[in-house]
């Protein structure tokens, strides 16, 4: 994930001191006032330097790089002064099955004006949740599916009136509203939706009974570019284990770029551009395009246990209530090479900087004393793979999730400098943003809504995990109005970072890096989680909110 961050002073260290009452009309509960210690340059700096450097060989799941990974940081946390938090370990084992496409064929789309064959890497990507040595698609039929929704709540389904089983299917990405100004609309305006996720799209079109699934790459409304697609999807892909190993999944996932898309649709005599308005209306109906899709590739499978690093500081109050700071540690290993044949994706800002940023907070929150709650400290892995690591943790927690207060997650820690504001992701949701808003307060900072929601950052990161099973997270970015530069400066900065550096080899360390902004984020972060584990505050999602539901339900067994 890109994240863009700003800055705020650091101040001496202090003890906690009184109540201070944050003015809410809707919580009485006051919130505690707290002041950071000082927070560690140094500790930042160099885990962040050692994290992505080449040894590490891009952090992926069951490589050299774990092994190293999982060394460092159980030897930092010990050293601050964390406890091993499962059970006298530091890690829980998250079962994953790596499967790695080879031997991959082309693309080849029967019928229409004739043959076509679009090539593996910069036309298409394929790869298969099945754990099957071998996946071959033959001669089958290709039915357009607009965006691949069926919601019944939303009286939306295009899938209606039509037959794929067997058959594949070619999606849009994002959700009908994408393009919207507003967040008004049957998705939800401009905000994506989790039907508008990679993974949700797939997920239906298991259910429906697809032999493969084809999403269609667009820049605007998948939020990066096909380098990012490539550098993700080639190369070991990671899964959970699963009892009947993925047989209930398709056969094939993939993406196509969009030109090859329109170039299958033109030879059907139809319009892609046309068929993609259209899909934005409940009157849409899938489109068989009466041609067949055919390919294979074989596959390297292996199972293992990668694993969540778990420490912990215990309460001396309420021991058994618990503060979550979540990050995850795995990169992507070896990616696309580089014009320069670089091939390791280091991942240092995404997300060597918020693995070092665990340990920093560890060393803050140790130095300031025990708090009341005990607060854990979660490095998952799987991230890069669908949330894997936190979603694994969320389903197995080693702490109940209804004894679990709630949190914030770090997903990268930008470099662009200090700014004015802050970025929810998610704001309004949960009253966790008063949290935020009380650690901003003394800087005379703004926590402000993400600017661009349809990207769908809110089911990109491990928040997501835990919310959807209720607890509270907060996730957050640093803004993007900087105070050397503006907005602009900002924009730009982002815009550089996603293009050149975001999912590929050259998201390195670099030695001039401007740490300001970093440490300000950092200081906000303490603030938000040793508030959260000093009050006896049980922070909710608001009323209405999708998630409030099972957070009512798992706390009313308490």
């Amino acid at each position: 994930m890109q994240k863009k961050w700003f800055a705020l002073a650091l101040v001496p260290a202090l003890a906690l001191t009184a109540c201070k009452k944050i003015d809410d009309p809707n919580v009485s509960t006051a919130l505690p006032e707290v002041a950071a210690p000082e927070l560690s340059l140094d500790t930042m700096r160099d885990i962040t330097q050692e994290l992505s450097s080449d040894a590490y060989e891009g952090r992926a799941p069951g490589t050299a790089g774990e092994e190293k990974t999982l060394a460092l940081l159980t030897k930092k946390f010990a050293e601050v002064g964390v406890e091993p938090g499962n059970g006298g370990s530091w890690f829980q084992d998250v079962p994953l099955v790596e499967i790695n496409a080879k031997n991959v064929s082309a693309l080849t789309v029967k019928g229409g004006k004739g043959e076509m064959s679009f090539k593996y890497g910069p036309e298409m990507v394929i790869s298969t949740y099945q754990e099957q040595p071998k996946i071959n698609i033959a001669d089958s039929e290709m039915v357009f599916v607009g965006y691949g929704i069926n919601a019944p709540e939303r009286g939306w389904n295009d899938y209606e009136g039509v037959d794929v089983k067997g058959k594949t299917v070619v999606i849009l990405v994002n959700d009908p509203d994408f393009g919207t100004e507003s967040l008004e609309g049957d998705f939800g305006g401009r905000a994506m939706t989790y039907y508008g996720r990679w993974t949700y799209k797939y997920e239906e079109a298991a259910r429906q009974g697809a032999a493969a699934a084809l999403i269609i790459h667009d820049t605007a409304p998948a939020a990066y570019g096909w380098n990012v697609v490539e550098s993700s999807w080639s190369g070991p892909q990671f899964f959970p284990q699963s009892a009947d190993g993925g047989a209930d999944q398709t056969q094939a996932n993939g993406w196509v770029q969009k030109d090859v898309a329109a170039k299958i649709f033109t030879s059907v005599g139809k319009n892609l551009d046309k068929l993609m308005v259209a899909a934005k209306g409940k009157t849409f109906k899938a489109v068989p395009l009466g041609v067949t899709a055919s390919l294979s590739f074989e596959n390297d499978i292996s199972k293992m246990n990668s694993k969540n690093v778990v420490g912990i500081i215990k309460g001396k109050t309420r021991p058994d209530e618990y503060v979550l700071y979540t990050a995850h540690w795995d990169h992507l290993g070896r990616c696309k090479p580089a014009p320069d044949g670089d091939d390791i994706c280091n991942g240092a800002v995404d997300n060597a900087t918020g693995t070092a940023a665990l340990v920093a907070l560890a060393e803050a929150h140790v130095k300031a004393g025990a708090p009341d709650r005990s607060i854990v400290f979660l490095a998952v892995t799987a991230e890069e793979s669908g949330l894997l690591g936190s979603k694994y943790y969320a389903q197995n927690p080693v702490y109940p999730l209804s004894k679990t207060v709630g949190g914030v997650n770090m997903d990268a820690f930008g470099m662009a400098g200090p700014a004015k504001n802050v970025i929810v992701v998610g704001k309004g949701k949960s009253q966790l943003d008063r949290y935020l808003e009380g650690a901003l307060k003394v800087d005379g900072r703004v926590a402000e809504a993400e600017p661009t929601p349809e990207k769908g950052y809110y089911y990109r990161s491990d928040h997501f995990s835990f919310a959807k099973l209720g607890v509270p997270m907060i996730y957050f970015e640093g803004g993007e109005d900087l105070i050397d530069g503006g907005k602009a400066a900002g924009e730009a900065s982002s815009k550089d970072y996603t293009d050149n550096r975001y999912h590929g080899p050259k998201d390195e360390f670099n030695p001039d890096w401007n740490w300001d902004g970093v440490m300000g984020d950092l200081k906000v972060y303490y603030t938000v989680g040793r508030m959260l584990a000093m009050t006896d505050d049980w922070p909710n999602w608001n009323e209405g909110d999708e998630f409030r539901g099972i957070r009512d339900q798992s706390r009313s067994a308490n």
